[in-house]
């Protein structure tokens, strides 16, 4: 059995994502289809637009197979952590065989040229980042325009285990390639599989969609972050760039989204006016200069996204300080995204991938949350002591987000003790809604609780090793 692995936001899943499922199964002959998902916040340091059981839920009636969560630490952290984070877990399960991902340039061998050059680059290279920066660039800004002065003109050679069937892009050029943020990531993808000294195979489509924070539309196909644009000022899911899957489960839960930044900025101003410039320092993306930047601006505070344009400045991007803000509300630290995630927490899966859970074995993987501790006495002291680290961590940012979308929504999703593994059996096909929404989502009579679309329904408990499916293969 082949799988191959897919790590992303689906903050929304859309119709790009749903062509990069398609298309990896396809270029890698894959019999299965892993995703690795950032939970209750992503990258961009802000919450998940929708709750992370719908978009698991989407991701599976889309073509996914399995959907593991991306702890909070990774997920919310720079492109080098969250590609760590991601493909470390990828790693650790052992059974995922190549790695796609999505780039501006669709090329391969230009990625793997940057990565191999980034992975080393020298003393000259970093001392004009550092010259740069002074002169009032952004380090991403800077770091590109050093790699155009510094990269090498002759390719580098690559693995012989990377092997694609695609043309490259001359269009990728050293100029270009580090200013995209797809391309960016996946030159991280790349060097986390360097550094872990992986086996896994890496390929890469390029976007159907345009770039990362475009808002305009390209056939039918539009970004995560056009949708949400979209949404916010008209009133409406644009269904003409979301999977029919994805439209039917978003207008059946119609009360669980959107979540926005703002919705926590009572909780984000509470933990700033509570925290000293000396406490800030010690989360993740927090300078001493940012930290005094925040305590002396902490007077003009409105709202979070005031703030944070508030906090902006050439050296500081508006990804960063966000992400540092979040970091300071969830108390992360820089420290958790050091070593390899090691356990996965199963979020959602297919009957027709059950077996491939049986072959993952000194690999934790929680389906129970609430035996998730004994779970790391697996591990080694050190491994299990980050892994309580990073499960704390997420079960503040899946409370904070419950609370917050509560409050707003007035939807009550249940805590992670109580929402279950979703699961869909080999035979199902997707069904629009039908029943209305229970007042009370919390079921915990079963191990396994199904949503179709905004109902919870109680699911007989799995015997080990058995496969749910009824006539099911085992």
């Amino acid at each position: 059995m082949k799988a191959v692995g897919i790590i992303a936001e689906y903050n929304p899943f859309h119709n790009g994502h749903k062509y990069q499922i398609e298309q990896a199964r396809r270029m890698t002959d894959a019999d299965y289809v892993i995703v690795v998902m950032s939970g209750s916040f992503v990258q961009r340091g802000t919450p998940a637009w929708t709750d992370k059981y719908l978009r698991t839920q989407i991701a599976l009636e889309c073509g996914a197979d399995m959907v593991f969560e991306l702890p909070t630490a990774y997920a919310t952290a720079s492109a080098k952590d969250f590609a760590f984070g991601g493909v470390s877990l990828l790693q650790g399960l052992g059974c995922v065989d190549t790695l796609c991902f999505g780039s501006e340039c669709g090329d391969i061998h230009a990625l793997w040229n940057a990565a191999q050059f980034l992975a080393d680059p020298g003393e000259a290279f970093e001392t004009t980042i550092r010259e740069l920066v002074g002169k009032g660039l952004s380090y991403p800004a800077a770091r590109a325009q050093a790699y155009a002065m510094h990269a090498p003109t002759d390719d580098i050679a690559h693995p012989q285990h990377i092997d694609m069937d695609s043309t490259p892009d001359n269009s990728s050029t050293a100029s270009s390639l580090l200013q995209s943020p797809n391309n960016i990531l996946g030159i991280e993808y790349l060097l986390a599989l360097k550094q872990l000294h992986s086996k896994i195979i890496p390929v890469t489509i390029a976007r159907k969609d345009h770039g990362y924070h475009e808002t305009t539309a390209k056939d039918k196909y539009l970004s995560a972050t056009g949708i949400r644009d979209y949404f916010l000022t008209q009133g409406k899911i644009p269904v003409d760039y979301l999977p029919a899957e994805a439209v039917n489960i978003l207008q059946a839960a119609r009360n669980h989204y959107p979540v926005t930044l703002d919705d926590f900025s009572e909780m984000l101003y509470y933990r700033l006016s509570t925290c000293s410039p000396e406490d800030m320092t010690r989360c993740a993306d927090v300078s001493d200069a940012l930290a005094a930047r925040i305590h002396n601006l902490l007077p003009k505070y409105k709202t979070a996204s005031d703030f944070i344009e508030l906090l902006k400045t050439k050296q500081y991007t508006l990804s960063r300080i966000s992400r540092a803000l979040l970091h300071l509300l969830l108390h992360t630290t820089g420290e958790q995204t050091k070593l390899p995630v090691s356990y996965g927490n199963l979020l959602g899966f297919r009957g027709s991938a059950s077996g491939l859970l049986r072959q993952v074995n000194d690999f934790p993987i929680i389906t129970k949350k609430a035996d998730a501790l004994c779970q790391f006495h697996k591990l080694t002291e050190a491994s299990a002591k980050h892994a309580i680290s990073l499960w704390n961590t997420d079960l503040l940012a899946d409370n904070l987000y419950r609370q917050c979308l509560l409050h707003k929504t007035g939807c009550a999703l249940p805590d992670c003790y109580h929402a279950g593994v979703f699961f869909i059996s080999c035979a199902k096909i997707y069904n629009p809604l039908l029943v209305p929404l229970p007042q009370n989502p919390y079921d915990n009579r079963g191990t396994f609780i199904k949503r179709k679309g905004s109902p919870w329904q109680s699911i007989i408990p799995m015997p080990p090793g058995a496969c749910p499916c009824p006539g099911g293969r085992s």
